[in-house]
């Protein structure tokens, strides 16, 4: 990438490192306070900071969501359901 605003790492590895997973297959079982860290680090990285495929991979991976055209569109989308994932998680393990 050589956009400014590129990652050092591969968008999944580095929310796998953002979510203090030890393994990136920990990633789409992440629980509790690695969901929040993933949705905040998520929540700084701007559009272009990585590729249309990464963005798309990421759904894939994390969310089992079909492919976007953009990578704006990715992100949000990305954005929003590990959102509401983690809301679900939250209620569930209420007190």
């Amino acid at each position: 990438m050589s956009t400014t605003n590129a990652l050092a790492l591969p968008l999944l590895d580095f929310l796998a490192y953002q979510a203090r997973c030890e393994y990136l297959s920990d990633l789409p079982h992440a629980t509790g306070w690695q969901r929040v860290r993933m949705v905040r680090a998520l929540e700084k990285i701007p559009p272009e900071a990585a590729s249309l495929h990464d963005w798309n991979d990421a759904l894939d991976y994390l969310v089992q969501a079909p492919p976007e055209e953009t990578a704006q569109a990715a992100r949000e989308q990305l954005l929003a359901m590990l959102a509401e994932r983690l809301n679900d998680y939250a209620r569930k393990n209420q007190p």
